[in-house]
This record gives C-alpha cells, sequence and structure tokens, in this order.
C-alpha cells in the first residue's frame, strides 16, 4: 500500500489541472484515420497515473 494519499483527496485547482491532462493525454493518444477509430483509454489511464504519481497522490 502506498503512503500518497488518494486522488480523490486532492484540492480542487489540483482536480481542475487533472482535467485539462486528461483532455490533452485522450487528444494525443487519440487514434486519428477513420471514424471507427477510439481513444486508447488504457494509454491515457496509465498516462494519469503517472501524472497523479508526480502530483503526490496514488491512481486510482
Amino acid at each position: 500500500m502506498s503512503d500518497l494519499p488518494h486522488f480523490t483527496q486532492a484540492t480542487r485547482e489540483l482536480t481542475k489541472q487533472y482535467t485539462k491532462a486528461l483532455d490533452q493525454a485522450a487528444r494525443e493518444l487519440g487514434r486519428k484515420g477513420t471514424p471507427e477509430d477510439r481513444v486508447d483509454w488504457e494509454q491515457v489511464n496509465q498516462r494519469m497515473a503517472e501524472w497523479w504519481k508526480q502530483q503526490g497522490y496514488r491512481f486510482p
């Protein structure tokens, strides 16, 4: 078990920053091409877990 606090305990300002980072990651990791292409959410989640870790929180 990690000693880091859970991301749900983050400040409102940090949560707003997370929303922006999530949107950016989804856009960057979105597959370009046909309309059938989708965002690779597994990669997005991995990136967001790393982002939260850098902020000092564990995710999820």
